[in-house]
């Protein structure tokens, strides 16, 4: 039995980047997780979350070792922003 409110999945999609980063309190990670173990479409955009963070660390990484610097902080945001967006 859950002792906290349920988590709709919109709420999933909009918190889950700062899940990924560490960002949430105790309270709202283990709300997101409980949501994540009964929900099957949630886990399977947690995924392709992370599928898409691989390829960007991945670009990244053979920039980096092209041209010795790595993509910029602010690409990356505007990619992620985008990716956001695209989900809601």
């Amino acid at each position: 039995m859950m002792l906290q409110p349920e988590v709709r999945c919109v709420e999933f999609v909009e918190q889950v980047s700062d899940w990924m980063d560490g960002g949430l309190t105790d309270d709202e990670r283990l709300l997101l997780e409980e949501h994540l173990n009964i929900c099957p479409h949630c886990t399977r955009y947690l995924d392709q979350m992370r599928a898409a963070l691989a390829v960007l660390r991945d670009a990244s990484d053979a920039y980096a070792d092209s041209r010795s610097e790595a993509v910029p902080a602010a690409m990356r945001a505007t990619l992620l922003t985008a990716l956001r967006r695209e989900r809601s």
